[in-house]
């Protein structure tokens, strides 16, 4: 075929910046590894983000709670470990002595069963699952 006669190039959509680009580069990673299903049940950042993002919006999680719906766990993969997280700290404050020695343990910055900043969970709010 001469040049004059071949077809034009076909019309591609340029790809710009939106102020949501972060936001949904996120989603389709998360889409992608749904779709592949996951290997293991490993809690990722973005999890944990999502999670953090219920807890501050004033959704409180009762790990003890028979209310709180299995469904849930899948909706939101990181509520499962941060039960665990929940129940293993709670169990150890209520084994400590003292208030005082527990604290100065975790003072130190090498606990490992923090999943956010101790101020960040407030269980004030009128939302409960």
């Amino acid at each position: 075929m001469s040049k004059r006669n071949a077809p034009p190039p076909p019309l591609r959509k340029q790809q710009s910046w939106s102020p949501d680009a972060h936001r949904d580069a996120a989603w389709r990673r998360r889409k992608v590894s749904h779709q592949l299903g996951r290997r293991c049940q490993s809690v990722t950042d973005d999890d944990l983000q999502e999670l953090k993002g219920f807890i501050d919006l004033g959704f409180s999680f009762k790990p003890d709670s028979p209310d709180l719906d299995p469904k849930l766990s899948d909706t939101l993969p990181a509520l499962g470990f941060y039960c665990a997280v929940n129940k293993q700290f709670s169990d150890r404050f209520s084994r400590s002595a003292s208030s005082s020695s527990f604290f100065s343990d975790t003072s130190s910055g090498s606990s490992t069963t923090t999943i956010f900043d101790p101020g960040n969970y407030i269980d004030h709010s009128p939302y409960q699952i």
